[in-house]
């Protein structure tokens, strides 16, 4: 392998997430474009969007598990090929809803095979204080894919048409795959198979662990519902004054120093008390952004979901590194795969429960509501992290 040192090994795991989420807003960059063309509903763009999360959360718990028992390195690999398979598909195939849901599926479950696959991959190669920032980092890159993505998507599809710009974002993944395979990190070795059937009853019975995975989907919901709703936010209430997918594009960048600083300062006062406060300082920013297009201009809204989106995203590194350090290193991919599994169930229902309430509403009150629903639920999460114990108290073990 070409990369030796702590940095580079984390520059390089971190570049190829960057790179193999090219596809990742294939639909949510588009939605106001598909919406019509497709003669969509309000709830159907929303079970569109959801299904993406829909297939990451059923594929995770097997995926990501395996990294007890293979390689990162043997999951992380054909996963990357499948989401460039899904979105090259997106890109020919789909002409409406159940061919995007099928294909949006398929781009979920190769994210489940890389992402958390990719950061045991990476987190195994390193120790002390790198491996407990990588996982910050590392959740970073997530948002910085995701955010180059609608930009990328989004200024193609302007250019070229929506088809083309997918299918030029299909390549990402099969490049950074390439990246991975030629200068990813030493894989950490495997010397037996890991036949514990108890790590997973362990992780499930670790009350604290298990309280984290929960509010973790609680954050998601929250996230992935305004990053799924953004575009089709501000196509509305900013008109024809900026590309909305470029606008949402800032709004997920801003997760990438806002998880990695939100990681540095809750490392000093507590990871426990930084999570509950973002969580209900963004559930009550949630509360009323929707409505604020009734009485303020379209430049103050754009700037106020930006800012909304950086506090949305701000634990998002805090929660990665707790459950990351918290389990010991037989049981890593286990608390992983449950953590990511809980997390994204959250994921795929903040988008459709999103789109039904706009599909029961209308006008500014609708997005009100649907915004209002982000804020409420990431409230429940605050309240479930209030109620646990210190979480670097390892009880996986």
């Amino acid at each position: 392998m070409f990369v030796t040192s702590p940095g580079r090994r984390i520059a390089i795991v971190c570049l190829a997430e960057v790179v193999g989420m090219a596809p990742y807003a294939a639909f949510a960059a588009n939605l106001p474009v598909l919406v019509p063309e497709w003669s969509l509903s309000m709830a159907q763009a929303g079970w569109i969007s959801g299904a993406f999360y829909a297939g990451y959360a059923l594929c995770v718990p097997l995926l990501v598990g395996l990294t007890d028992t293979v390689s990162s390195r043997s999951v992380y690999l054909p996963a990357m090929i499948a989401t460039g398979a899904g979105a090259l598909g997106f890109a020919a195939l789909a002409d409406g809803f159940w061919s995007a849901v099928a294909f949006q599926v398929v781009m979920g479950a190769g994210l489940a095979g890389t992402y958390m696959p990719g950061l045991r991959w990476l987190t195994d190669a390193l120790a002390g204080a790198p491996r407990a920032r990588a996982a910050a980092y590392y959740t970073a890159s997530y948002a910085l894919g995701a955010g180059l993505s609608f930009a990328l998507v989004g200024f193609l599809a302007s250019q070229f048409g929506w088809r083309l710009s997918l299918g030029l974002a299909g390549l990402g993944p099969i490049i950074a795959g390439a990246v991975m395979m030629i200068f990813g990190p030493p894989v950490a070795p495997r010397t037996r198979p890991v036949r514990d059937k108890g790590r997973l009853r362990r992780v499930l019975r670790d009350r604290t662990t298990m309280a984290y995975a929960f509010a973790y989907g609680a954050h998601n919901f929250e996230l992935f519902g305004l990053w799924s709703w953004a575009v089709g936010f501000l196509a509305i209430t900013q008109g024809d004054s900026i590309n909305p997918a470029l606008l949402t594009a800032a709004l997920t960048l801003i997760l990438l120093p806002a998880s990695v600083l939100g990681n540095e300062v809750a490392l000093r006062i507590g990871r426990r008390r930084w999570i509950v406060g973002v969580l209900a300082l963004s559930g009550f920013v949630a509360s009323w952004i929707g409505f604020l297009p009734l009485v303020a201009p379209p430049l103050l809204v754009a700037g106020a979901l930006v800012i909304y989106g950086g506090l949305a995203a701000a634990e998002s590194g805090a929660f990665t590194a707790t459950v990351v350090e918290r389990a010991d290193d037989a049981s890593r991919g286990a608390a992983m795969a449950v953590y990511s599994t809980v997390g994204f169930i959250g994921a795929f229902m903040g988008p459709i429960a999103f789109g039904t309430i706009l599909g029961w509403t209308s006008g500014t009150a609708g997005w009100g509501l649907a915004f209002l629903s982000l804020g409420l639920v990431a409230w429940v999460g605050a309240a479930v992290v209030m109620r646990t114990t210190d979480p670097m108290r390892r009880t996986i073990d």
